[in-house]
């Protein structure tokens, strides 16, 4: 009965505290204003282009960034650009669900880059709500390092990139705004996803069903 009990009561903890402190990528994003533009959005989440690879939900975001993880200068297949002569674009990451986030690394794309980026996040994807307006480094024509933006603890599943003063000064060669790649560290307390809900649930059953089965004890 004891073995029971402690099977559920660790169950329930593990799942409502998943993976504080470790990297969650996006697994997709929409290009809401300033598309198509030049390359893959998804080249800004999927590690392409950086020149060491993490694994989303087990590796630590704080020693990974630790290292100084480069990112390539090169453009085929590793970044993606707004539209020829934009100053301004809006895209829109997709956590997959709802997590707690309290960090963004930025890789900003060395020739265009992000000159001013408004972050805003939402749990249902309708109603958006500010995190932090931030204002990245202008990097230089070479391999680029992440730069990171800490925030208040959020849930959310969707996290918008408004982003404007494009290109950057220095050498903005290319009229747009770019992104590099970008991911997302968790924060204690994330919010479990619909299958840990259900374990969750299992587990308080079990612990009922234990307390009602036990025997009731009797004076003497």
């Amino acid at each position: 009965m004891k073995a029971v009990l402690l099977a559920a009561v660790s169950l329930i903890s593990t799942s409502a505290l998943a993976g504080p402190g470790v990297i969650t990528a996006p697994v997709s994003a929409t290009i809401d204003v300033g598309g198509p533009g030049e390359g893959s959005i998804a080249d800004t989440y999927n590690e392409n282009g950086l020149l060491s690879s993490y694994v989303p939900g087990v590796t630590n975001f704080d020693a990974y960034i630790a290292t100084d993880p480069m990112h390539s200068l090169a453009f085929a297949g590793n970044e993606w650009f707004s539209n020829y002569g934009s100053t301004t674009a809006q895209v829109t990451y997709d956590l997959g669900s709802v997590k707690s986030i309290n960090a963004l690394a930025l890789w900003n794309e060395e020739t265009s880059g992000i000159g001013t980026l408004a972050l805003t996040g939402s749990a249902d994807g309708v109603t958006f709500n500010a995190i932090g307006t931030y204002m990245p480094i202008d990097n230089p024509l070479a391999n680029y390092p992440a730069q990171v933006f800490s925030f208040a603890k959020t849930s959310v599943e969707f996290v918008r990139f408004g982003m404007s003063d494009c290109p950057q000064p220095n050498p903005g060669s290319y009229p747009s705004c770019a992104i590099g790649e970008v991911a997302f560290r968790t924060a204690s307390g994330t919010v479990p996803e619909p299958a840990a809900w259900t374990l969750m649930i299992a587990g308080f059953g079990l612990v009922g069903a234990a307390l009602r089965r036990r025997a009731p004890i009797v004076a003497a």
